[in-house]
């Protein structure tokens, strides 16, 4: 995927959140970083994010849209 690609499929997976919690709290460079690592089969960047450590219910979420 193209960096534009996953950008537009973060703005659609935050958007789809929003329908699922009142008030998702992933940020879209979140986002981008979580498909970027499952493209990778690598989630050790995300391991430091805001997401991860304090919003993992939201993490997987995410997990299972993606």
């Amino acid at each position: 995927m193209t960096n534009a690609e996953i950008t537009q499929s973060a703005k659609q997976l935050k958007q789809k959140m929003h329908t699922l919690r009142t008030n998702p709290r992933a940020t879209i460079k979140e986002i981008v970083l979580l498909i970027q690592c499952k493209e990778k089969e690598n989630y050790k960047e995300m391991y430091s994010t805001k997401l991860y450590n304090k919003h993992s219910g939201e993490y997987c979420q995410y997990l299972e849209l993606i």
